[in-house]
């Protein structure tokens, strides 16, 4: 169920609540600019979204240099398209997993998977149940490598997936191409990719660690800069081969963070993740890259959250940065799903930057005294301190039994009650006063542990049917929880048990598509630091499925098969469509049955070459179909065969020759000529012939003739195959000879060359001039008598077989 939002938490520590483990040549180096603000890069990626017409918006936003002084920013979750009229983002928006922008000076160009009419995660699983989020890269060579973890779905809700392994993928420079994506053995306990950094002989990649409550960022790194060689990790003394041995560094990291070497300390700056929905941005400072890290130092508080937002991950970019500053982007989103739909800006990089190193004041307000902490039996914590009137304060918090390795400041500055706690967790909290000259010294800490009571369940739940197939649930508010789950049955098919539709922050959530027509009841169970609720009164709701709008104008494209390929912009995600043909050039009316597609394409059968044929498309879901798309028209066309046909050869069989050949057509024109009769132009045969072989009757005995082989269809004739040269076989017998054989009589032989003849014979006397003539009897066999010849007289004979005749023999008659 709502696949939609699984973008919204990538990188929140509330995932772990539901105990998820989670073309032209390079160009010349030039040099860097001189910085872009904060305020330029977030209106560049606003403008971009609102402008480009493919980029719409996405989140991680890793930046790498690249050698020819581009820029590549690398995005997990990306939603493609254009805002509507409103800005909003339309319902029908491509959502891909993964994506990159390459930025030359202002311009910007998206680079995606698939192609441009169907463009798919540039990173891909080939498994719809599995995708990958990019980590952080470096360039090696002429390539750029990619860490990115793979995903896998465990469920229907935003936060319900899964770390499978981490992977190195390339991208090819100048164009950033795809290349093999490569396991690396890694296990499936940390997202390794928060961040790449090289650093001396060594290259850094670091990696967050979901666990408990908890994020936790973990360090490795591999000698040079080739991030598929051997791993070492650390284990929080030394560096080790075995990744089962990497040791935690600190807690409150989110999934992607930054780490860079700035002046002599390293950098470390993340959302602060100790806390959920939280709006600050922290940095904590180490002298090694693998710390001990010092913090945390609060940079920034997001103001997206005062609008209701979330803000998420944070990644470091010290190259465009201004110098003298952190410059630092971080992500945007809202619980609401129908809120982040509405705006198409929200979903988009922002940008912050401080000045770096901090100030601090010399003088500083002492640490405050007489701090108690005490668990109050309800799920929070009473602190309280000894007050000057004079001074503010802020609260922090460790959870020692999470294994928060840092405090984290709470909201609230003066003695009171801090919630959202979980049963049985030790906790510390801290005291700092503040004064116009900054913050000075945590007071000496208070410990306690937490009593916490499952939460209440949520009242007031009510269910919200769209058009769409989908219901959004809202409830209100119950104290310290901001985790719910969602559960429903199907009343119209009679399920008696309940089916979870997944986890979801916030105050509402939106479950679908179910099945149009049919009436569901939910309910919502409120997860808490005591544990679960019980399940709140059910909410009834039944499901309408509104028929989709009309696709717009397909486009038609005759291929040399005959085909037709067509493709249509996208109504909405998860929709099939129907296409409809008919034969325009018939004047038919019925449009048929259908072919049905999922996707934005179709192919058609191949069709009758010449004739035109119209085209519409019906999306489909399950209300129905919708209408049809405007009508579009296009001539089938059929290329003649590409290739000619090869190994022709030809056979005598008597007066006749059998031919054969391969090819991959059906249908063959023969070609041939007259050796013998002196032809220089091939002449086609009337009949053509099906499959691969053909027999020639109708030739002149012994003539000497040429022949080829073409294939042919409705769209032409192919090129023909290379020629071969046969004699054609005689009748006429051959060795004639004559004999006298007696006063008057001779004895005409011959070999036959063929049985079963009849044989006309010819004679005359030579002597008297006398002209040829026949014998009025054929004669078979291979012998003639003559009689009654004059003596002393000149014989000749001759056999004649159709319209051939040997060459003459003579005798002289006894």
């Amino acid at each position: 169920m709502r696949f939609g939002m699984r973008w919204l938490l990538a990188a929140w520590a509330v995932v772990a609540l539901l105990t998820v483990a989670a073309g032209a040549g390079p160009r010349a180096r030039v040099a860097e600019p001189a910085g872009m603000s904060a305020r330029e890069l977030t209106a560049m990626f606003q403008r971009y979204g609102d402008t480009s017409g493919d980029w719409l918006g996405a989140d991680r936003t890793a930046s790498v240099p690249l050698p020819d002084g581009r820029r590549l920013w690398l995005f997990s979750d990306t939603f493609l398209g254009r805002p509507g009229p409103g800005g909003d983002r339309p319902r029908s928006a491509s959502l891909i997993h993964n994506s990159a922008i390459v930025q030359d000076g202002d311009q910007l160009r998206t680079v995606t998977g698939g192609s441009p009419a169907r463009p798919a995660s540039l990173l891909s699983t080939g498994d719809n149940g599995e995708f990958h989020w990019i980590g952080d890269a470096s360039v090696l060579g002429d390539q750029v490598q990619v860490l990115t973890n793979r995903i896998r779905r465990t469920g229907p809700g935003p936060l319900d997936h899964t770390l499978a392994a981490t992977e190195l993928a390339t991208l090819t420079l100048p164009t950033m191409a795809a290349g093999r994506l490569r396991p690396l053995p890694l296990g499936d306990k940390v997202s390794w990719g928060s961040e790449v950094m090289t650093d001396g002989g060594h290259t850094y990649v670091y990696g967050s660690e979901a666990a408990g409550t908890m994020k936790f960022a973990h360090v490795a790194r591999v000698r040079g800069a080739d991030l598929g060689q051997p791993w070492e990790f650390w284990t929080g003394q030394a560096w080790s081969p075995r990744v089962d041995e990497s040791a935690r560094l600190l807690s409150g990291v989110g999934t992607s963070y930054g780490v860079r070497k700035v002046g002599d300390r390293y950098v470390l700056v993340t959302h602060e993740n100790n806390l959920m929905f939280s709006a600050d941005f922290v940095a904590y400072t180490a002298t090694t890259p693998a710390g001990p890290f010092e913090g945390p130092h609060y940079l920034f508080r997001a103001p997206e959250t005062d609008a209701g937002h979330i803000v998420y991950d944070a990644d470091l970019h010290l190259e465009p940065a201004r110098p003298g500053t952190l410059l630092v982007s971080y992500n945007v989103n809202d619980l609401d799903e129908a809120v982040a739909y509405a705006d198409a800006s929200i979903y988009r990089p922002r940008f912050f930057e401080v000045q770096w190193p901090l100030r601090q004041a010399r003088r500083l307000p002492a640490a405050p005294a007489g701090v108690n902490a005490t668990p109050d039996g309800s799920g929070t914590a009473r602190v309280s301190w000894d007050v000057d009137g004079d001074l503010s304060y802020r609260v922090y918090r460790r959870d020692v039994t999470a294994g928060q390795t840092h405090f984290v400041r709470l909201p609230g500055d003066a003695p009171g009650r801090f919630e959202f706690l979980t049963n049985g967790h030790r906790y510390e909290f801290g005291v700092t006063a503040v004064d116009k000259r900054g913050e000075g010294a945590m007071s000496p800490v208070a410990a306690m542990t937490a009593t916490v009571p499952p939460p209440p369940p949520p009242s007031t739940v009510r269910a919200e049917p769209d058009s769409a197939g989908k219901v959004t649930l809202h409830w209100a508010e119950v104290p310290f929880v901001q985790l719910f789950k969602i559960y429903y049955r199907d009343l119209t098919a009679g399920q008696r048990g309940r089916t979870g539709a997944g986890a979801y922050p916030g105050q509402s959530a939106t479950v679908g598509p179910l099945r149009h027509g049919h009436q569901y009841e939910f309910t919502v169970v409120a997860v808490g630091g005591g544990g679960d609720s019980v399940h709140s009164q059910g909410v009834r709701a039944t499901v309408v499925v509104a028929t989709p709008p009309a696709p717009g104008t397909p486009s038609a494209q005759p291929r040399p098969d005959g085909t037709v390929q067509l493709s249509w912009p996208p109504v909405a995600p998860g929709l099939a469509y129907k296409v409809y043909q008919r034969d325009a050039t018939a004047g038919a009316a019925d449009w048929g049955t259908p072919g049905i597609t999922r996707t934005t394409q179709f192919r058609s059968r191949p069709l009758e070459h010449g004739r035109e044929y119209e085209f519409v498309v019906a999306a489909v879901n399950d209300g129905g179909e919708g209408e049809r798309s405007p009508v579009v028209r296009v001539r089938a066309q059929l290329a003649p065969p590409g290739a000619a046909p090869t190994r022709l050869r030809a056979e005598p069989r008597g007066t006749a020759v059998e031919l054969t050949w391969r090819s991959g057509a059906t249908w063959h024109w023969i070609f041939r000529r007259d050796l013998t009769a002196g032809e220089r132009e091939f002449t086609r045969e009337e009949v053509g012939a099906q499959g691969h072989e053909a027999t020639l009757r109708n030739l002149v005995e012994g003539h000497e003739y040429e022949m080829t082989v073409a294939a042919f269809n409705p769209g032409g004739t192919g090129p023909q195959s290379g020629p071969v040269r046969v004699k054609v076989g005689s009748a006429l017998p051959t060795g004639l000879a004559v004999t006298a054989t007696g006063p008057g009589t001779a004895r005409l032989t011959w070999r036959e060359t063929r049985t079963e003849l009849l044989y006309r014979i010819e004679l005359r006397d030579a002597t008297t001039g006398e002209p040829w003539r026949a014998d009025p009897y054929p004669v078979d066999g291979n012998t003639y008598e003559a009689v009654l010849l004059t003596a002393g007289h000149r014989y000749e004979f001759r056999v004649r077989v159709n319209d051939l005749t040997t060459p003459p023999v003579a005798v002289v008659a006894r």
